[in-house]
C-alpha cells in the first residue's frame, strides 16, 4: 500500500523546488526555538544504482507456458457450494479427498510421507491421535468471505499447510506446502510462518499472500528477523 502524500507534496512543481533547495544547501533542516532554520548537518548526498556489468545479454521474460500452469487445483469429490460458506466443508473429508486422489505422492504440493498419509487416511472426527489440527476460518483472499486454513503434522516436526477458498461455488486449494515452524500466524490477510534460521538468535519469516492475478497464496517476502533470548522475535531496529 501507498503511503499517503500530504497535500503538500502533492504539488510536484512545489515539491521540486523545496527538494532542490534542499539538496543546494547540502544540510537537513530543524526548526529553532524562534522558528528559524536550524541545520541538522550534513546530509549524505544521493547515489543512483550504479550496474554492474552493464555489457551482459539480460535474462529473458519467461512467457506463461514457461511458468507453467497457475497452481491452483480444484479439490475432487466436493459437491458445488452455492453459499460458498467454507464453514460447511468438513476439513478431514478434503484432505482425505485428496490423499484419495494422489495416493503416495510423496513430492510436490501434495507430497506427504507414508506414516502422515495413513495417519489421516485412518482419522475420524474427535478421534486421538489424529495428524489434522483444528480448522482456521480467516478472509485471506479479500473476498469478504472466510476461507479455510488447515495444517497437519508431519513426520520431523514439518508442518503441511494448506489454504482453500470457493471459485464459483467450487472448492479449490489456493496453498500447499510444508514447513517447519516455530510458529504460524495471521496478520490481516497475509500468513506468516516463523520458522527456526541456522544462526543463532536469528529466526526466518515467510509472508504468504493473495496474488488476485494468479489466485493463489504466493510467497511475497522472505526475510531473517532478529530473535531475542526465548526466540521470539523482536521489533525491526528503527532507521
Amino acid at each position: 500500500m501507498q503511503p499517503l502524500l500530504t497535500p503538500f507534496l502533492r504539488h510536484p512543481a512545489v515539491a521540486a523546488v523545496t527538494v532542490a533547495a534542499v539538496l543546494a544547501t547540502g544540510t537537513g533542516c530543524g526548526a529553532g526555538a524562534g522558528g528559524e532554520p536550524v541545520s541538522a548537518g550534513t546530509t549524505a548526498p544521493a547515489a543512483a544504482p550504479s550496474p554492474l556489468w552493464p555489457s551482459r545479454s539480460p535474462a529473458a521474460v519467461p512467457t506463461a507456458e514457461d511458468q507453467g500452469k497457475v497452481p491452483s487445483t480444484v479439490v475432487p469429490g466436493f459437491r458445488r457450494v452455492p453459499s460458498e460458506n467454507i464453514r460447511e466443508v468438513d476439513p478431514l473429508a478434503v484432505i482425505k479427498a485428496e490423499l484419495a486422489a494422489h495416493p503416495g505422492e510423496v513430492t510436490g504440493a501434495d507430497g506427504m510421507d507414508e506414516a502422515t498419509a495413513r495417519k489421516l487416511a485412518a482419522c475420524s472426527s474427535g478421534k486421538p491421535g489424529c495428524p489434522l489440527l483444528a480448522p482456521v476460518h480467516r478472509d485471506i483472499t479479500g473476498n469478504g468471505k472466510d476461507d479455510l486454513i488447515l495444517g497437519f503434522e508431519m513426520e520431523d516436526g514439518l508442518l503441511g499447510l494448506r489454504c482453500y477458498t470457493f471459485v464459483h461455488g467450487v472448492l479449490t486449494r489456493i496453498m500447499a506446502t510444508a514447513v517447519h515452524p516455530t510458529s504460524v500466524e495471521v496478520a490481516g490477510r497475509d500468513l506468516i510462518v516463523w520458522e527456526p534460521s541456522p544462526t543463532p538468535n536469528y529466526a526466518i519469516r515467510s509472508v504468504y499472500s493473495w496474488d488476485s492475478h494468479r489466485h493463489y497464496m504466493e510467497l511475497q517476502s522472505d526475510e531473517i528477523r532478529r530473535t531475542d533470548a526465548s526466540g521470539r522475535p523482536t521489533a525491526p531496529a528503527r532507521r
